[in-house]
């Protein structure tokens, strides 16, 4: 696994998966792609906040993930996503512990109403490094409406 960060000749890359995280989630969110059949994102990547990555299986494009840092030690992954045939291997875990080794410091993740297996797979890969001062949560969000919201620390 090789996990780098987008860039302009990446972007395209990142933007297809994010497409398809896009419809998986779609049942949940209830967005409809637009006439050009092309989901709207909810997570635009910018150099000052939110960083994208991508996550490589044998040079393959097998996941890919957000993070807004508001401060140096201050994280939160807003978008996270494997290709469906890469997940049974654990590829999640490992690309999350991946991110968190890279940014130490604080860590925030949220799963909207309904992703009952999202909370299941990040409450386990949260144990499986661990992580310390885990707090779980439901948590208003101004976006999505009630939560499921873990913050932690990870020493890196």
């Amino acid at each position: 696994m090789r996990v780098v960060a987008v860039t302009d000749e990446t972007r395209a890359i990142y933007n297809n998966l994010a497409q398809a995280y896009e419809a998986e989630f779609s049942k949940l969110t209830q967005k409809q792609p637009l006439e050009n059949g092309v989901f709207e994102l909810d997570t635009n990547l910018d150099e000052a906040h939110v960083t994208g990555f991508i996550c490589y299986v044998s040079g393959i494009p097998a996941g890919i993930a957000a993070v807004c840092s508001n401060a140096s030690d201050d994280n939160e992954i807003a978008e996270f996503y494997i290709v469906p045939f890469y997940r049974k291997a654990k590829l999640g875990t490992q690309f999350a512990h991946a991110l968190w080794h890279q940014r130490p410091g604080q860590w925030t993740i949220k799963q909207i109403a309904g992703a009952n297996y999202a909370t299941y797979f990040w409450l386990n890969a949260i144990d499986d490094l661990p992580c310390e001062n885990l707090i779980e949560d439901q948590y208003e969000d101004d976006y999505w409406g009630t939560v499921t919201r873990q913050r932690f620390v990870c020493k890196g």
